[in-house]
């Protein structure tokens, strides 16, 4: 039996965490996966405003049943029609002639995706993601992953970094020490908004200098570096300092595929928090001081030199 009460959450920006234990339990969704379009949206891998190929996918999960479409076996109110869906959110999509960024983009795929509906109640969420999959040097892509709550009209937003490529000097074995192997890094960042939402390049500049700068013996210990690289270079950097949410943590994915013979990769997976009231980001807030640098894009030779003169100043 799946229980009734949820966490109750306002309306605004919140944390996956609280999304989550706010969502209803639903039992039917309709989902589109990967529709392949060229926007006029979001920024390449030198930051720069370009149109470039996308991947829209969007989930709906309803309020209620698909049982009368199921009994008269026809497309009618009780669920969406997805091919009306998807075409939908390509008319938009294809129709904006100025450039946009990807959350502006990204609103308007979630209109679209709650215009499908019958009516404004049917739906208990909406998941609309945003993949620019030339948007990375070394990975799959950046998302941004809008998760909505229509009764509360709560929302969170998640950039991610997906599966970035990289060699690294890592392990125990003597003959690891010997020469860099690749990992596959990711990296999500929970409840980011503005500014920060269209910096995946940026995050990906963070995560390649470290790990090609790095010796470390174990996954966790890199996984902590990285985690404290974008927390203090990329989020509290960036804080405005006007009161408003700032990202709530970072997660930190590591694969290291050579590893294990006989499986595809042993993963490790971190989460830290980026509030300033978690003791874990206190501590990085006070070391960074109130002189909070921000590392160039693109930055020109190593990180940990720029991070050590920067100091130094």
């Amino acid at each position: 039996m799946e229980p009734t009460r949820r966490q109750s959450v306002t309306g605004g920006l919140v944390s996956l965490r609280d999304w989550t234990a706010a969502r209803p339990f639903s039992s039917d969704k309709v989902s589109v996966k990967n529709i392949d379009l060229i926007a006029n949206a979001g920024y390449d891998i030198w930051g720069r405003e370009k149109p470039q190929r996308v991947l829209i996918s969007v989930a709906l999960s309803m309020a209620d049943t698909f049982a009368s479409a199921a009994q008269t076996d026809t497309v009618d109110a009780s669920t969406v029609h997805y091919g009306h869906l998807s075409k939908s959110i390509m008319s938009k999509v294809e129709s904006q002639s100025q450039w946009l960024s990807a959350n502006e983009l990204l609103y308007i795929v979630l209109s679209a995706a709650r215009a499908a509906a019958a009516s404004p109640t049917a739906l208990s969420t909406v998941e609309a993601e945003i993949m620019f999959v030339k948007a990375s040097r070394a990975g799959d892509g950046v998302s941004l992953k809008l998760c909505h709550l229509p009764q509360s009209d709560s929302t969170t937003t998640i950039l991610t970094l997906h599966r970035a490529r990289l060699l690294a000097l890592i392990g125990v074995n003597s003959n690891e020490r010997t020469m860099k192997q690749m990992i596959i890094v990711s990296v999500a960042i929970d409840r980011v908004k503005g500014q920060l939402a269209e910096r995946g390049f940026e995050v990906e500049q963070i995560i390649e200098k470290t790990v090609e700068e790095s010796s470390y013996e174990t996954l966790e210990s890199l996984a902590e570096d990285l985690a404290v690289k974008v927390v203090k270079y990329f989020i509290l950097a960036n804080e405005t300092g006007s009161g408003a949410l700032e990202p709530a943590g970072v997660r930190i994915t590591i694969e290291k595929p050579s590893a294990v013979p006989f499986a595809d990769a042993p993963v490790i997976e971190i989460y830290r928090s980026a509030k300033q009231s978690d003791p874990w980001c206190k501590r990085l807030a006070v070391e960074m001081g109130i002189k909070r640098p921000q590392i160039p894009f693109p930055l020109q030779g190593r990180l940990d030199e720029f991070l050590q003169s920067v100091k130094q100043d």
